[in-house]
């Protein structure tokens, strides 16, 4: 699974999209995560969001680490809900275990706002190189020091990923057996110590390497790139955000009457 903008990142139809745009498609998404109270409606709100993605990008391969996800947390969901789930009508009882009418409905609405909410996001950061996400900061006035760090930490994901993965392959040549799930639950602190002390390595590498260049020593700082917002992208960040607003009061109407 891509867990960000790779390097190796053929352009795609999406590219053409400044940042901004993209940062308002998934304002819109999580506001109707939020807002749709019906598993309908959020299978709708899911359906739009993949066929876009689909048309946009061409692929869903991205998403199938997400998929397998998604349904282990549905089934934890499912789980508890018929567990601790006291709405609706009494439908099964056994001893003290009592399944109501409402349990699996609000599991299933539950799964798909979560669902929406971990596409949504992996669709927003997955599309646009860290650069990207720098210059739109700075173009909402937030100061390069920070807007920096964004961009920073969407590079180190890549990167530790592969940290972790050469140590879990250190760690398997000396024995340590990754057979079974209960065998991954042991490996996590004979992995994780090792990962944390390269993380910690790394970033302080980074910021060395950044202080001694004179990073932050300016008000200001010039890069190679810049963001210059296209007239389509002004039009569907107006679109949708008459699209939010337009709901917001189809929502409030019914309570003021």
């Amino acid at each position: 699974m891509e867990l960000s903008y790779s390097a190796k990142h053929n352009e795609k139809f999406i590219d053409k999209f400044d940042p901004r745009t993209k940062l308002t498609w998934y304002l819109v998404m999580i506001y109707y995560s939020l807002s749709c109270e019906t598993a309908l409606k959020l299978c709708i709100v899911l359906l739009v969001g993949i066929t876009v993605s689909l048309v946009l990008t061409g692929s869903l391969k991205q998403y199938k680490v997400m998929i397998m996800t998604m349904l282990f947390l549905g089934l934890q969901m499912l789980i508890l809900q018929l567990l601790f789930c006291r709405e609706g009508i009494l439908i099964y009882q056994w001893g003290i275990l009592k399944i109501y009418s409402e349990a699996i409905p609000l599991a299933l609405t539950g799964l798909l706002k979560a669902t929406i909410i971990v596409f949504a996001s992996m669709q927003f950061f997955t599309s646009s190189s860290p650069m990207d996400f720098t210059l739109m900061l700075m173009k909402f006035k937030i100061p390069y020091r920070f807007a920096m760090l964004v961009g920073l930490s969407i590079r180190f994901i890549p990167l530790m990923k592969d940290e972790y993965m050469s140590i879990i392959e250190s760690q398997t040549t000396r024995g340590l057996k990754m057979e079974s799930v209960w065998d991954n639950i042991k490996s996590i602190i004979p992995t994780f110590l090792p990962f944390l002390y390269r993380a910690v390595r790394r970033s302080t590498e980074v910021g060395l390497a950044m202080e001694l260049r004179g990073y932050g020593r300016s008000k200001t700082r010039t890069f190679s790139s810049d963001l210059s917002i296209k007239n389509y992208d002004i039009v569907l960040i107006i679109a949708m955000f008459l699209l939010i607003i337009i709901s917001f009061v189809c929502k409030l109407l019914p309570l003021a009457i």
